[in-house]
């Protein structure tokens, strides 16, 4: 028996994404992962590059985006104190997302849907 938690699981869809001050770019799609304290996502496949939004309870927050190898697909994003941060993913593929933190937190992915 591991006693690592159960990857956080994406939710689809604007209505669960992270409150941002602007409205969602037509035909763009949008992932969301919710947890608290430390936790790692199921992975989840990108097309393109994408934008991240990242709302943070308690700091300080860490994110890092990884690809299926370990390495890291994008800059870590840290967050010294509760709030609202932005980032990006530079490029498609294949990734999950490492969180540490004490606190509540929320990461949205917003990408465009090439199909």
């Amino acid at each position: 028996m591991s006693d690592q938690p159960a990857p956080v699981a994406a939710r689809y869809g604007v209505e669960h994404a992270v409150p941002w001050a602007t409205p969602p770019i037509p035909g763009t799609q949008q992932l969301t992962f919710w947890g608290h304290g430390d936790g790692v996502t199921q992975p989840f496949a990108l097309p393109g590059d994408a934008s991240v939004r990242v709302a943070v309870e308690t700091g300080p927050f860490l994110l890092r985006v990884l690809r299926p190898d370990g390495s890291e697909g994008a800059p870590q994003v840290p967050v010294p104190n509760p709030g609202l941060a932005l980032s990006a993913i530079p490029q498609g593929g294949t990734y999950t997302l490492d969180v540490r933190t004490a606190g509540s937190w929320g990461v949205t992915v917003v990408y465009f849907d090439t199909k």
